[in-house]
C-alpha cells in the first residue's frame, strides 16, 4: 500500500520489499535547502538534511511511516522540502474566543507535527495593556507573562510566533472608550462596546491617523506588546478600513486620496515595527483597491493577500510580487458565520491560492481561521483547512481530493480505514448551516419546505458519521476535546435544521394550536439544553469570558419564542 502522508513529500520511490523491526534511525548531516530532508528506508533507516528542522522533519516523517505500518516498513525513498518557506496558521482571537494558554501550546503542537512554522494570533484589543487596562478589560485578555511563555514554547518547536495587532482598522474597542473617541475616523456607532452589536463590532471603527494623540496611542500599544516576541516580523493588519476618509478626514482625501492617507499610516507604524526591529506585515486588500499605488509601498514590507472564496481572483497577489514587495497568500478554514466550517469552499480556496502563488513567487502560506459574530463555530471543525493548508503550503502539487483526506484520516485523525474525513466533507458542504440562522426569532422568513427536509436528512448524516469518532483514539492531533467539539458542531446542524423546520412559528395549516406548542416548547428546550453542552466543551479550552455575550443571545432566542406561543394565544 503506497503511504499516506501528511502533508505529501515532494518526491518518493517505492523500493520494493520490506524492512522488518524498528531501529532507531542513522541521522546524517546532508546538504540542501533549508528545512529539506531524504528518508531512506532500505537495509536500515537514514535521515539526512542540512539542518536541524530537516531532521526534524524527517523523524516526523518517519513517525508517520510507523503510525501507518508498525514495525514492517516499506522500502523506500523519500527527498522532500517545502515549497513555501513561511507556512503559517492565523487565529482570530478577537471575536469572543480567548484561548486558554493550555489550549494555545495544544496548537503549536499541532502545527509542528504537520510542518507549520508560523503562527499569529489576530489580535485588537485582547491584551492586557499595562498602561490602559481598560482596552482588554472584560475579554479574559492575554497577559504579557502569557505571551512570553508561548513564544518560548514557539521556539522551541521550531514556530514562529509572529506579533499581531489591529493598529488602523477594527480599532473597535479601545475607539468605544470615551477617551479615544475622538481619535476615530468616524465616532463609534453604539453607546459602548457591551451594548454594541456583533455585526458593530465585526466592522470596528478606523483610527484617525493624522492626530498626533492617535500616534502616541499606536506608539504606547506597540512599545508594549512588540518586545514580548522574538520573531522579527509584525502584522500591523491595517484591512477593512471602511471608514478612512469618509469623515473628518474626508476633505483631506478629496485632495490626495485614500491611497495616499492608508500609505502616510502605514510609514508611520513601519517606522515604530522598526525600531523594535520588526519587519512590517498587513493585509493587502485597501492597496488591492488601489492597485496604482502599491509601487509606493515600502520594498521592505511584507504584503498579506487574502481572499476567501473558491472564484477569489488568486492572480492579484501578482500585482505585489511584480511591485518587488515579499508576499504572503492569505486563504481561510471557512468557518466564520457558520455552525461547521465550509470545508468544500476551502479545499477550493486553500488550494487555488497555493498553486497561484507558488506560481507567482510568493514566499508564504497563511491559512487564515475567523470567528465573526462572537466565534460560536468550534475549533475542531477547523483541523481539515489547517492540515490541508499545511499540505498545500509544503507540497501544492499534492491532492486536496480523496487523497488528502485519507492520508489525514490516517495520519491525524487515527482512523487506520481512512474515512474519518468523510464527517468534514458531509458537513462542509452543507450550505444552510449559517450562524446566527440557528437563533432566529419567530418572525423570520420560513425557508422552502423541501429546503428544511433536506437540512434534516443531511444533518441527521453528519450526526451518525460523528460515531466513528467516538471509537477512534486520541493521537496527539486529534484529542478527546476535538472529538466532543465536533459531536457538539454536528448537534448545532441538527438545532439549526430543526428551527429552519419551525419556519415562522406559526402553526401549519390545519394544525392544531396545541400542536405547533408542543413543537417550541421542544425546541425551547433543545436550545437550552445544548447551550449548556456547548459552553462545557468551550470552556475546556477557551476563555469564559467571551461565552457571556453567546449565552445572551440564546436566551434571547428562547424568550423570543416564548413570547411569540403567548402572543399567538397559543395554549
Amino acid at each position: 500500500m503506497t503511504p499516506q502522508l501528511l502533508p505529501a513529500p515532494r518526491r518518493l520511490r517505492l523500493l520494493g520489499g520490506w524492512l522488518a523491526g524498528s531501529a532507531a534511525p542513522r541521522l546524517e548531516s546532508g546538504a540542501g535547502s533549508p528545512e529539506s530532508y531524504s528518508l531512506t528506508v532500505d537495509r536500515d533507516v537514514r535521515i539526512a538534511a542540512a539542518d536541524e528542522v530537516g531532521l526534524l522533519h524527517g523523524q516526523r516523517t518517519l513517525r508517520q511511516l510507523r503510525h501507518q505500518y508498525g514495525a514492517r516498513l516499506p522500502r523506500l525513498r523519500i527527498e522532500d522540502a517545502p515549497a513555501f518557506p513561511n507556512r503559517g496558521y492565523s487565529l482570530d482571537i478577537s471575536r469572543g474566543r480567548v484561548p486558554t494558554l493550555a489550549s494555545l501550546k495544544t496548537l503549536v503542537g499541532k502545527l509542528s507535527a504537520l510542518k507549520v512554522n508560523r503562527l499569529q494570533l489576530y489580535i485588537e484589543h485582547v491584551f492586557d495593556f499595562g498602561f490602559d487596562p481598560d482596552i482588554g478589560a472584560g475579554s479574559d485578555p492575554l497577559t504579557a507573562r502569557d505571551i512570553r511563555e508561548l513564544d518560548r514554547h514557539c521556539r522551541a518547536r521550531h514556530v514562529e510566533l509572529i506579533p499581531c495587532l489591529a493598529c488602523f482598522g477594527h480599532m473597535g474597542k479601545a475607539l468605544s472608550l470615551p477617551r479615544y473617541r475622538g481619535l476615530a475616523e468616524v465616532e463609534w456607532p453604539a453607546r459602548d462596546w457591551e451594548s454594541a452589536t456583533w455585526r458593530q463590532r465585526l466592522r470596528g471603527a478606523t483610527l484617525n491617523p493624522r492626530r498626533p494623540e492617535s500616534r502616541r496611542l499606536i506608539r504606547r500599544m506597540l512599545d508594549e506588546f512588540l518586545p514580548l516576541f522574538s520573531s522579527a516580523r509584525f502584522n500591523m493588519c491595517g484591512d477593512e478600513t471602511y471608514d478612512l476618509g469618509r469623515g473628518v478626514n474626508a476633505g483631506w482625501v478629496r485632495r490626495r486620496g485614500v491611497a495616499a492617507l492608508y500609505l502616510e499610516h502605514l510609514e508611520f507604524v513601519r517606522g515604530v515595527a522598526r525600531e523594535h526591529g520588526k519587519q512590517l506585515m498587513f493585509w493587502g486588500d485597501v492597496m488591492q483597491q488601489h492597485p496604482e499605488s502599491i509601487r509606493r509601498v515600502p520594498r521592505d514590507c511584507i504584503a498579506l493577500d487574502w481572499g476567501y472564496e473558491r472564484h477569489t481572483d488568486f492572480e492579484k497577489a501578482g500585482r505585489f510580487i511584480r511591485a518587488g514587495i515579499e508576499t504572503w497568500v492569505c486563504p481561510s478554514t471557512r468557518g466564520y458565520k457558520v455552525v461547521f466550517n465550509e470545508v468544500e469552499e476551502a479545499r477550493a480556496n486553500i488550494a487555488g491560492y497555493a498553486r497561484t502563488g507558488r506560481r507567482l513567487g510568493a514566499s508564504g502560506l497563511l491559512v487564515t481561521d475567523w470567528g465573526d459574530m462572537g466565534h460560536f463555530n468550534l475549533p475542531a471543525a477547523s483541523l481539515h483547512g489547517l492540515a490541508l493548508g499545511a499540505a498545500m503550503g509544503w507540497n501544492p502539487d499534492s491532492s486536496e481530493g480523496a487523497v488528502f483526506d485519507r492520508a489525514w484520516s490516517i495520519q491525524a485523525l487515527g482512523d487506520p480505514a481512512g474515512k474519518a474525513a468523510a464527517l468534514f466533507a458531509q458537513a462542509g458542504s452543507a450550505g444552510w448551516a449559517r450562524w446566527p440562522l440557528l437563533l432566529q426569532g419567530p418572525d423570520a422568513d420560513p425557508p422552502p419546505p423541501e429546503a428544511a427536509r433536506l437540512a434534516a436528512r443531511q444533518a441527521a448524516a453528519c450526526r451518525r458519521r460523528t460515531r466513528r469518532f467516538a471509537g477512534l483514539r486520541p493521537n496527539g492531533t486529534l484529542l478527546s476535546n476535538d472529538v466532543e467539539e465536533l459531536a457538539v458542531a454536528a448537534e448545532a446542524m441538527e438545532l439549526t435544521a430543526q428551527r429552519l423546520a419551525l419556519g415562522p412559528g406559526r402553526a401549519r395549516p390545519g394544525q392544531k394550536p396545541a400542536l405547533n406548542r408542543r413543537r417550541i416548547v421542544v425546541f425551547i428546550r433543545a436550545l437550552e439544553s445544548f447551550f449548556r453542552r456547548y459552553a462545557r466543551v468551550w470552556t475546556k479550552t477557551s476563555r469564559p469570558a467571551g461565552l457571556k455575550d453567546l449565552a445572551r443571545a440564546f436566551r434571547q432566542a428562547a424568550r423570543s419564542w416564548r413570547e411569540w406561543a403567548k402572543k399567538e394565544g397559543t395554549p
